[in-house]
């Protein structure tokens, strides 16, 4: 892509500036479609909470029926992970609902006890899922089993059988999840294939626009997870194959646009998305391999394995960005089959014809003259013709990348260096870690919220930790504001369902129908809208307070429901405008510098791994013996330093959407910084040819390359000034010195 005077660069980017992650009040009355998959998590869901109670109304011990139930929490967690991963991490899981139930226990009876109780529970749970980079639901789960366990009566049982009753509860709800997703074991990974697949095709849409280095980001972050999933799950194989060369695309893709400064054609982006239609629903066939190319008759074309339009239908390139997805059975292209093979044969001449321009030849036809003239006509149309050749072959490598995406064979995946829990631990848990303001601004809100709850005479004080730990959830005063307005509506509209229908009475069976019911719905439709969980959750609480002590009235029941809610949603979201509100964008000079250092080191292995051009003895045999080793420990390494990059360039995209939220401009003021970060980030991470032909030239060492590195991460820290924007340490790669000039530009100045 064209790149213009750093400065000018630095200001388009901030005034282009995207606000992707920043989220209003508008927001909050947005419906979203369930993701896929959410069905089957609602049925076991209220399979794990409905038969815990049937058992306990069956063998007349409801109590402990409802006492298991606390454990079913297990179910919903790690929706989107692997099957392989789901089965080591729940277990964790149960075994952190059991010990929250029994805290609950042991504090229940208690004002005092039930606070410090919840507020504790609250806070470990905070700092372990936000250390390891849990997705939702987070702590919130957690803390409503701690809660409830508070006010159950304590004299069912003592506090050794409640909390097996507990654990077994969330064994079970463990047995029902993997059982359940047994069938669908490879569903996580086409899911985050066809995910990263919709991600290249939206990338490949907004290039040259101010979405541009969002989308590049967000192509980058569902490739890596399809990476981490894939190589979970050990899918074989189309599925395989397609994952595999997500990152291929990605590369051609950006190459394509580098070379001829414009976006790719529509056709791209539409067969990318017609791929991830087909992966997400299964339907691609997993004998189609190489050379074999099913047109609309079931014939083949020869060669189909070396051209654009092996592995598919014909003519798709072609297709207007109007057009609909082809259908699966190929009818949508059948017309268009003579058209491909022209576009095809045109691709391949025009390559032959950019191979053939690098070739010696014999004497030229011009004269003398004409070529002292100097550039003329015929010069122009010369240079025309190499633009022409330069761009037709950066089509045919994108086209051709795109077109193997359904061969089954020939690219043999890399599983990715998948960080261990005990490095997320060590690395979350940090001093300058943000888990741990945000774990003490929930214990602290949980604490004031229970103790407001109980100073106000509510007989059940236990829903106020539990909306303030449902606010903070979400970390920034924005997005607590949209939660608050979701779940205050919410509960208004389902207090009024729960009066409804708890002025009918209803047999007990039926109350267990009725809370599975419910259960169901709020996973299937809390995802959509969190107004609809919290609308569904007030009538949900209502019957299970029925089940636990029947015979209350209906009208106390929602005056402490409702005065509990309102509390704790005050409580939590005035906690995160008072209590530590700038915690990201505090931490984004760090996440920076952090990322800086990552890069920095990456490019140091690479430039260590180099070697200069020249003449080289054969190998001894004792030479032999040892490359082996040294080749694996060198692309250990290399995967490690990869990974480390990767990594960063999350957080710091993690932290830049969590400032965005937050008051203040610290997000904006850092956005070009955080831009030229992730820009200099991939193009090392592509490691493309023409830095790998610079690298031996450099005229630095790799310790020289981490010294400047580790200088500019403290000038982001604002520790020392930057470096110049041209040292002589980096390799004599234009890209690669246009990238860090830009980010020198866009670093803070002392």
């Amino acid at each position: 892509m064209a790149h213009g005077g750093h400065s000018a660069w630095v200001e388009l980017v901030r005034r282009g500036a995207p606000v992707s992650g920043r989220v209003s009040l508008r927001g909050a009355f947005t419906v979203r479609r369930p993701p896929p998959g959410r069905g089957r998590l609602a049925l076991i869901s209220a399979l794990a909470t409905g038969i815990p109670l049937i058992v306990g109304e069956l063998t007349d011990q409801l109590a402990l029926g409802l006492t298991a139930t606390l454990g079913a929490v297990t179910a919903i967690y790690y929706p989107r992970s692997s099957w392989r991963y789901r089965a080591r991490a729940l277990p964790v899981v149960a075994v952190g609902s059991a010990a929250a139930g029994t805290v609950g226990a042991l504090a229940g009876g208690n004002p005092w006890r039930t606070a410090i109780a919840v507020a504790a529970v609250a806070f470990v749970a905070t700092v372990l899922f936000a250390a390891l980079l849990a997705p939702p639901p987070g702590a919130v789960p957690i803390v409503v089993a701690c809660a409830v366990a508070t006010q159950l009566p304590p004299g069912i049982a003592n506090i050794g059988t409640r909390a097996g009753l507990t654990l077994a509860g969330a064994a079970f709800a463990y047995l029902l999840t993997m059982i359940g997703s047994r069938g669908d074991q490879t569903g996580p990974s086409r899911r985050a294939v066809a995910e990263a697949l919709k991600a290249l095709a939206t990338m490949s849409d907004t290039v040259g626009t101010k979405q541009t280095e969002v989308t590049r980001h967000d192509a980058e972050r569902e490739i890596r997870r399809a990476e981490v999933i894939v190589a979970r799950d050990r899918p074989g194989g189309a599925l395989a194959a397609i994952a595999a060369r997500l990152r291929r695309v990605f590369t051609r893709i950006v190459d394509y646009t580098a070379l001829t400064g414009r976006p790719p054609p529509a056709s791209v982006a539409l067969r990318l998305r017609d791929y991830a239609a087909d992966v997400a629903s299964g339907r691609y066939d997993p004998r189609r391999g190489p050379g074999r190319v099913r047109g609309p008759a079931g014939s083949r074309r020869p060669g189909g394995g070396h051209g654009p339009g092996a592995g598919q239908g014909p003519g798709w390139w072609w297709r207007r960005r109007s057009a609909p997805p082809a259908q699966p059975d190929g009818t949508s292209t059948a017309a268009l089959a003579t058209a491909w093979v022209g576009a095809a044969s045109r691709a391949n001449l025009l390559a032959d014809r950019a191979e053939a321009r690098n070739r010696p030849v014999g004497r030229s036809r011009t004269s003398s003259p004409s070529r002292a003239a100097g550039p003329g006509p015929r010069h122009s149309r010369s240079a025309a013709r190499h633009r022409q050749d330069h761009t037709s072959w950066a089509w045919h490598r994108l086209a051709v990348t795109v077109a193997d995406l359904a061969h089954p064979t020939g690219v043999r995946p890399l599983a990715p260096i998948i960080a261990p829990t005990r490095d997320l631990l060590a690395d979350g848990l940090r001093p300058r870690s943000p888990a741990w303001p945000w774990a003490t601004r929930c214990c602290l809100a949980t604490a004031v919220a229970a103790l407001l709850a109980i100073a106000a005479g509510v007989d059940r004080p236990y829903w106020a930790p539990v909306a303030a730990a449902s606010v903070l959830e979400v970390r920034t005063a924005r997005v607590a504001g949209q939660h608050t307005v979701q779940h205050m509506l919410g509960t208004a509209l389902g207090a009024l369902a729960a009066f409804a229908l708890l002025t009918v009475p209803l047999p007990v069976w039926s109350l267990i129908v009725g809370v599975m019911a419910l259960q169901a719905a709020i996973e299937l439709l809390n995802p959509a809208n969190g107004g609809f969980g919290a609308l569904l959750v007030m009538p949900l609480t209502m019957l299970v307070a029925q089940v636990s002590g029947p015979g209350q009235s209906a009208e106390s029941l929602l005056v402490s429901r409702l005065v509990d809610t309102l509390l704790g949603l005050v409580v939590g979201l005035a906690a995160s405008f008072l209590l530590w509100p700038r915690v990201a964008g505090h931490r984004l000079p760090y996440a920076l510098a952090d990322c800086v250092g990552a890069i920095g080191a990456l490019l140091a292995n690479l430039l260590a791994e180099a070697s200069p051009p020249g003449p080289r003895s054969a190998p001894r045999s004792t030479e032999r013996v040892g490359r082996e080793p040294r080749r694996a420990q060198r692309d250990r390494r290399r995967g490690a330093a990869r990974h480390h990059v990767e990594a960063t360039l999350e957080w710091l995209s993690e932290m830049h959407v969590e400032a965005d939220n937050e008051p203040g401009e610290a997000a904006q003021a850092t956005w070009p910084t955080v831009v030229a970060a992730r820009r200099l980030g991939y193009l090392v991470l592509l490691e493309p040819p023409g830095l790998r032909d610079a690298l031996p030239a450099t005229a630095g060492t790799p310790e020289g390359i981490r010294l400047l590195f580790g200088q500019l991460a403290a000038g982001m820290r604002g520790d020392a000034s930057p470096p110049l924007r041209e040292p002589v340490q980096l390799p004599p790669f234009p890209p690669l010195l246009r990238e860090f000039a830009a980010l020198v530009d866009s670093a803070p100045q002392r």
